[in-house]
C-alpha cells in the first residue's frame, strides 16, 4: 500500500477578493503541516496576494487586465505543479481542512481520486438558499442517473489526486463548469472514492457563483458530455 507524505501535497486555491477569509484559510492548513499551499489569484483588487505571500505560500498572478475565470486558473496551477499530489482547496475557509487526512487514507488505499461531499449520509450545508440547494439536487441526481456514477455532491469541487492523473483530463472548463467537468472525466476513467466533509459557512463577502447563469451553463455541459458518452465519445 502506497504511503502518502504531506509533503508530495500541493493544495491550491484559487482566489478573487478572499482578503477576508483566505489568513484563516492558510493558516489552518499550515497548522495542520500541509506547507505546499499555492494560490492561484485572478486580479484580486484587495489584498489577498499580500497576505498570501506574507504567510508564505506560493502565489501565481494574472498579470493581464483580463480574468482567467475559476476553471482557467485551477488548469493553469496543476500544469505548474510541482509535487506529486494536488488537492483543489477554497479561499473562502469553508472547506474542513481535516478531511484532507481521510483523502489521503483513500488515496492509500488505492482510489486515483478522493471528493469530498457535503450532503453524503443526508447531511446538509450551512451555506445553502433554497436555489442552490434545489439545483445541487438536481444536478447531482441527473448525473448520477445519465451517467452510471454514485455521487452525493457533484458542485463541490474539493478533491484530491495525482497530479499526472489530474494533467491527463485535458481539461478544458474556464468557468465553474470546471466542477462538473472534473467530476464526471475522473468518475469514467479512474477509481474513485467519496468522503464527508462538512461544509462550513463564509465569514466574509459573497460566493462568485452567478447560480442562474453558472446553472444554465452547467446543464448545457451535462447535455453535451452526455451525447459524447452515448455516441461512445471518450470525455478525454
Amino acid at each position: 500500500m502506497e504511503t502518502i507524505n504531506k509533503s508530495n501535497i500541493e493544495i491550491l486555491i484559487p482566489t478573487l477578493n478572499e482578503e477576508g477569509n483566505i489568513q484563516e484559510t492558510i493558516k489552518a492548513l499550515q497548522s495542520r503541516n500541509f506547507e505546499n499551499i499555492t494560490i492561484i489569484d485572478d486580479n484580486s483588487s484587495d489584498n489577498t496576494i499580500q497576505i498570501s505571500k506574507d504567510l508564505g505560500c506560493n502565489v501565481i498572478e494574472n498579470i493581464d487586465k483580463k480574468r482567467l475565470g475559476f476553471g482557467l486558473s485551477l488548469i493553469k496551477a496543476i500544469q505548474n505543479s510541482k509535487f506529486e499530489y494536488c488537492c483543489i482547496f477554497d479561499g473562502d475557509n469553508s472547506f474542513d481542512p481535516d478531511s484532507l487526512m481521510e483523502m489521503m487514507k483513500k488515496i492509500e488505499e488505492g482510489n486515483d481520486f478522493v471528493f469530498c461531499s457535503r450532503y453524503k449520509h443526508n447531511n446538509v450545508s450551512p451555506d445553502d438558499t433554497f436555489v442552490s440547494k434545489f439545483g445541487n439536487f438536481f444536478f447531482t441526481k441527473t448525473i448520477n442517473i445519465l451517467f452510471n456514477i454514485m455521487s452525493s455532491d457533484v458542485l463541490f469541487l474539493y478533491v484530491m489526486g495525482k497530479k499526472e492523473n489530474f494533467r491527463s483530463l485535458n481539461l478544458e472548463s474556464k468557468d465553474f463548469r470546471i466542477c462538473i467537468e472534473i467530476l464526471l472525466k475522473c468518475y469514467l476513467n479512474f477509481q474513485c472514492d467519496e468522503i464527508l466533509s462538512l461544509e462550513r459557512k463564509r465569514k466574509f463577502g459573497e460566493s462568485k457563483v452567478n447560480t442562474i447563469n453558472d446553472g444554465i451553463k452547467i446543464l448545457l455541459d451535462i447535455i453535451k458530455y452526455y451525447f459524447k458518452k452515448f455516441f461512445n465519445k471518450k470525455l478525454i
